[in-house]
C-alpha cells in the first residue's frame, strides 16, 4: 500500500523532472537562438540530455521505492511519455522516430531503475 510519505517523494521525483527539463530547455534554446551550435548539434544534445534526465529519474524513483528496479523505472517512464505522447498529438503528428524516441526513454528511465535496484542490494 502506498502511504503518503511515497507519494511525496514521488511527486518531488517529478518536479526534480520538470525543474532540471525546464532549465535546459532555456540553456539550449539560448544555444540555438545565438547560433552557438548547429541544428543538427542540437538535436543530439537533445536526445543525451533527455536519456540522462529519464536515467537519473527512473533511479531516483526506484531508490526510494522497495519495489523491482525494472518495474519503478517503467511505471516513471510509462507517466512522462504519455503526457508526451498526448503533446504530441496536439503539436504534431507522431511518426516510427518518435515512437523510437520513446521507447528509448523507456529504456532508459527502466535502466536507472534496475541500476538502483542493484546498488541497494549491494
Amino acid at each position: 500500500m502506498i502511504n503518503l510519505k511515497e507519494i511525496l517523494t514521488i511527486f518531488k521525483t517529478y518536479i526534480l523532472f520538470l525543474i532540471l527539463l525546464i532549465l535546459y530547455l532555456i540553456i539550449i534554446s539560448l544555444f540555438g537562438y545565438f547560433e552557438i551550435f548547429t541544428y543538427k548539434t542540437i538535436n543530439i544534445m537533445n536526445f543525451i540530455f533527455m536519456m540522462i534526465l529519464f536515467f537519473i529519474n527512473g533511479f531516483k524513483y526506484s531508490n526510494i521505492s522497495r519495489k523491482k528496479g525494472y518495474i519503478n523505472g517503467f511505471i516513471t517512464s510509462l507517466v512522462l511519455i504519455i503526457i508526451f505522447i498526448i503533446l504530441s498529438l496536439l503539436i504534431s503528428k507522431i511518426n516510427t522516430h518518435s515512437l523510437i524516441y520513446y521507447l528509448s526513454l523507456i529504456l532508459s528511465s527502466i535502466t536507472g531503475g534496475m541500476i538502483s535496484s542493484l546498488k541497494k542490494t549491494n
